[in-house]
């Protein structure tokens, strides 16, 4: 797990400051993965589908962790600035953006895919 948390600060450029809630979803992906493809263990090839899982997660549910680069697009013609929208006061349940982001991946998902008996 400590790879996929790498990978998900590498990719956002995100501190150290926030590694307990980035490990939090880290974990919560990792278990959905598991439990999705009824393995005892994630293999190697699925880490950067993993991880893309976790980015998209923070993406919705932690906007706040990419308001820096939101700020950056800002545009301003003469006395006219437009800004992107952000999502304030918005709340989503974390158990219905999860199975979003497990059913988006389903495709990288599914080859790994095991049958229970």
């Amino acid at each position: 797990m400590e790879q996929i948390l790498n990978i998900v600060k590498t990719r956002l450029n995100i501190t150290d400051e926030q590694d307990a809630l980035i490990s939090s979803y880290v974990q919560e992906i990792g278990q959905r993965i598991l439990h999705f493809c009824n393995i005892d263990e994630i293999p190697e090839a699925l880490y950067y589908v993993w991880a893309s899982m976790v980015i998209d997660v923070l993406r919705i549910e932690q906007p706040q962790l990419f308001e820096q680069d939101l700020n950056t697009l800002n545009v301003r013609i003469g006395d006219t600035q437009i800004m992107p929208a952000t999502p304030k006061g918005m709340t989503n349940t974390a158990k219905s953006v999860i199975d979003t982001v497990v059913y988006n991946y389903r495709t990288d998902l599914n080859r790994y895919r095991r049958l229970r008996w």
